[in-house]
């Protein structure tokens, strides 16, 4: 993410601001009636309680370059724990590291006496000759990660070992992203040399090559039972690609074709959230027939993202107190919009002294980490803080700093 080949190029305006969603047509608006209800089923008759804010853990990870991508392990893997959360981070300089945050539940009082100090990694996964664009968690309960690397190559490990279990060529250029689909047997790959690949786990073969863009490919995500991969790139597409036959179902694209930076599908698999490189996020209906159109479009004067590939995702672990989309954003700030409203819901600033291209989020635990680029090189990790209870409205340094929306 980090080589100048990386920047991307043209930045351009998708739609009128006057776009509103009762715009939207019959069958969009009960799509997005739908997405509500799946995330809020647990919501009751009346308003939920206004959530903590999000506040900066004092531990932090940190790489001698870079910070490219940060992936929270799925819940299943640490089952065994219920008070861990791994997360894996990759860097430009070639190595994933995994962190072990079994203490995210510190009470207020610990916050409070406790400055930022750094923390050691349970493991450390080297071996590329070159800088790791992205990493991905097994959606399995094995602790396997994938990596796509700039060497032209993807690896798969074991990050309790620290094996290196398997090596997949064929790429031709750049491996920039890369994704497990739901069932663990298959890995999505995208590539500067235009093409996505899928690749067998067992034998490390690549069972199918799409010819997907005419531009780098930027991200690749799996829908919700694996039919279906998501692909973006620079060339302003977006494409949905049948996972069996390699057959293009659909083609996004907003008008003046901006930059897909990065794309990832819905909980529910009927929506995909794409960033472009005109500061703004898009929600887009899977819907295969008919032309697209966009349901919610998210931006702020906070949320700058026109050079980098910047990664999003959702934050619905706790769907009856909040349901927020996470990303962030060349300020080195990190923007949470509520899907609903589309209004910033908090923005979690100055603890990172660079870009922020790094963004994730835990599947059941409100835990959000993120990684910022070569001035900062830090992994921050942020959850909710609940108020000192000794009646005093001092409250810790970076909460402070959060502005909420």
């Amino acid at each position: 993410r980090l080589d100048p080949t990386h920047i991307a190029l043209a930045v351009s305006c998708f739609e009128s601001k006057r776009y509103r969603p009762n715009q939207a047509n019959k069958q969009e608006r009960v799509q997005m009636t739908s997405l509500k209800r799946e995330l809020d089923q647990a919501a009751d008759d009346g308003e939920a309680s206004k959530p903590a804010p999000f506040a900066c853990m004092p531990q932090f990870g940190e790489h001698k370059r870079a910070v490219s991508s940060v992936k929270l392990a799925p819940a299943r893997i640490t089952k065994d724990r219920e008070d861990a959360a791994l997360c894996a981070s990759a860097s430009a300089d070639g190595n994933v590291k995994i962190w072990d945050l079994a203490n995210t539940s510190l009470s207020s009082q610990s916050w409070e006496k406790r400055s930022p100090y750094s923390i050691q990694p349970v493991s450390t996964l080297s071996g590329h000759s070159r800088g790791i664009n992205d990493v991905a968690w097994s959606k399995s309960s094995d602790p396997f990660v994938a990596t796509a690397s700039d060497d032209k190559t993807l690896r798969l490990w074991d990050a309790q070992t620290e094996d290196a279990l398997i090596e997949f060529r064929g790429h031709d250029n750049f491996v920039f992203c890369t994704e497990f689909n739901p069932q663990s047997n298959l890995l999505a790959s995208g590539s500067f040399d235009e093409t996505v690949k899928l690749w067998d786990i067992r034998s490390g073969e690549c069972v199918s090559t799409l010819p997907a863009h005419s531009d780098p490919v930027t991200a690749v995500s799996f829908n919700r039972d694996g039919t279906c991969v998501v692909s973006a790139s620079h060339d302003g597409l977006i494409r949905i690609w049948d996972v069996c036959t390699g057959e293009c179902l659909k083609t996004i694209f907003a008008a003046g074709n901006p930059p897909v930076s990065h794309v990832t599908y819905s909980p529910n698999g009927k929506y995909v959230l794409a960033g472009t490189l005109d500061s703004q996020l898009r929600l887009w209906p899977m819907t295969l027939s008919g032309k697209a159109k966009c349901s919610k479009t998210y931006g702020t004067p906070m949320h700058q993202n026109t050079k980098y590939c910047i990664s999003s995702t959702f934050l619905v672990s706790k769907p009856k107190s909040r349901q927020c989309i996470v990303t962030g954003s060349e300020t080195g700030d990190i923007i949470l919009y509520d899907i609903q409203s589309r209004k910033v819901h908090q923005v979690l600033d100055k603890m990172h002294r660079d870009v922020v291209l790094a963004i994730d989020a835990h599947d059941t635990k409100e835990i959000i980490a993120s990684g910022g680029m070569s001035k900062d090189r830090k992994i921050r990790f942020w959850c909710p803080k609940e108020p000192s209870t000794n009646g005093s409205d001092d409250v810790e340094n970076s909460t402070k700093r959060s502005r909420l929306g």
